[in-house]
C-alpha cells in the first residue's frame, strides 16, 4: 500500500482535492460535529479531507502510512492555513490514541485497501468516547457474490493495494459488534470517465494494467455486473480511429455512528 501511494501522492491529491470539500460538509454534518470536538481522521491521504473539516472542530489530526502523502498534506493545510490540522504517520489498525480520548474519528477510501477492516473499526470505537461519533466513507459492493467478485478484480488489477469492497450489510455488522449505532447514511454517485477513473491509479493507456481493466470493464456494459454502471459515451465521435470513452460512475457510501457501548 505505501509503495502504491508513494508513487500515485500527487496525482491522486490532485484528483481528490475536487470532491474532499463537500464530502468534508457532508460527513461533518451527519456526525454533528462541534467547535469543541477533537477529531482523527484516519489513512487521512493528501489531507484534503482533513483540511476541510478543520473549521467544523477544536482540532483534528490525519494519520496515514505514507510518508509522501503526509508530506502532500502537510503542504495542503498550510496553504490553507489551516492552524489546527496536524498530520502524523500512524496505521488505521492501531490507533495511537488512548481509549476513550477523542470525539470524533473517520476515515474516506480506506477500509478497501486494508486486511482487516472490521479491525479498524474496533480501533474506531476504542478510542473514542461515548457518545463519540465514527463515520466512513467508501466504496460498497452489492450483496451478490458474482457482482462482488468482478467488482474486486477489476479493482485489484487496476490497483494492486485493493483488498476487499465490502457490502453494506458488512459494514453494518463491523458496526454492530464494536458498540456503534448507525445513526445516518447516504449514498452518492459521481460520475467519471473510465480514463479519469485510471489515471487516479496511476495508469494510462498503453499499461498493460490499463489494457486488462479497460477489457474486463467493457464485458461488463451489457450487464453491468460490477455496478460500475459503464456505457460508450454519448461524445464519441462517429468513425474515430480513438478507443472509444467510457463513462462510468463511482458509487459511494457515507455512513454515521454512535458509540453506545
Amino acid at each position: 500500500m505505501r509503495d502504491r501511494f508513494t508513487r500515485t501522492a500527487q496525482v491522486f491529491a490532485d484528483a481528490m482535492m475536487q470532491t474532499r470539500a463537500a464530502e468534508a460538509e457532508s460527513l461533518a454534518h451527519m456526525l454533528s460535529a462541534k467547535k469543541s470536538d477533537c477529531a482523527v481522521d484516519l489513512a487521512c491521504g493528501p489531507g484534503a479531507l482533513a483540511v476541510a473539516f478543520a473549521r467544523h472542530v477544536r482540532w483534528i489530526i490525519g494519520l496515514d502510512l505514507t510518508p509522501a502523502m503526509l508530506a502532500v498534506a502537510q503542504r495542503t493545510a498550510r496553504d490553507a492555513n489551516a492552524r489546527n490540522v496536524a498530520f502524523a504517520l500512524g496505521n488505521a489498525e492501531q490507533i495511537p490514541f488512548p481509549d476513550a480520548s477523542l470525539d470524533l474519528v473517520f476515515s474516506s477510501y480506506a477500509l478497501h485497501h486494508v486486511p482487516e477492516a472490521g479491525r479498524v473499526i474496533g480501533e474506531m470505537s476504542r478510542v473514542l468516547k461515548r457518545g463519540g461519533r465514527a463515520g466512513i466513507i467508501d466504496i460498497f459492493a452489492l450483496e451478490d457474490p458474482r457482482s462482488a467478485e468482478m467488482h474486486d478484480r477489476i479493482e485489484r488489477i487496476r490497483d494492486p493495494s485493493h483488498t476487499r469492497t465490502l457490502a453494506r450489510s458488512e459494514f453494518a455488522s463491523f458496526f454492530a459488534a464494536n458498540g456503534l449505532r448507525i445513526t445516518d447514511t447516504r449514498v452518492e454517485e459521481s460520475p467519471v470517465t473510465f480514463d479519469q477513473w485510471m489515471h487516479r491509479a496511476g495508469r494510462e493507456p498503453g499499461d498493460p494494467e490499463y489494457i486488462e481493466t479497460r477489457r474486463l470493464m467493457e464485458a461488463t456494459i451489457p450487464d453491468d455486473l460490477a455496478a460500475f454502471h459503464p456505457r460508450y459515451s454519448a461524445s464519441n465521435p462517429p468513425g474515430s480511429d480513438e478507443a472509444p470513452v467510457i463513462d462510468m460512475v463511482n458509487t459511494v457510501v457515507f455512513f454515521a455512528a454512535e458509540k453506545i457501548g
